[in-house]
């Protein structure tokens, strides 16, 4: 079980390294008149969706694993996310 929470761990964070140098890199490619994204820009916009999608996996493990339920919540919904959104924003400027 620990081993799956580790490992929702570490793609949490790749995905959301990736976002941010993603974004850095394709910040000069953006049009804010026309609108479109480059092709890396849209990838670091679904980046970033599939690490908020592995943070609501990270709830679903929470409620049906009663066991580790406060290490889920407190490690993989609260505390790793906010700081890999602050790591994120670095990143990205």
């Amino acid at each position: 079980m620990k081993k799956r929470y580790l490992t929702l761990g570490i793609v949490q964070a790749l995905l959301i390294f990736l976002s941010g140098c993603l974004r850095r890199a394709s910040w000069r490619e953006i049009d804010f008149v026309g609108g479109a994204l480059s092709p890396s820009g849209q990838l670091s916009f679904y980046s970033l969706a599939a690490w908020l999608a592995t943070i609501a996996i990270a709830m679903w493990c929470a409620v049906f694993d009663k066991m580790n339920r406060s290490m889920v919540v407190l490690f993989l919904v609260l505390l790793l996310p906010w700081i890999e959104f602050f790591v994120w924003f670095v990143l990205s400027f």
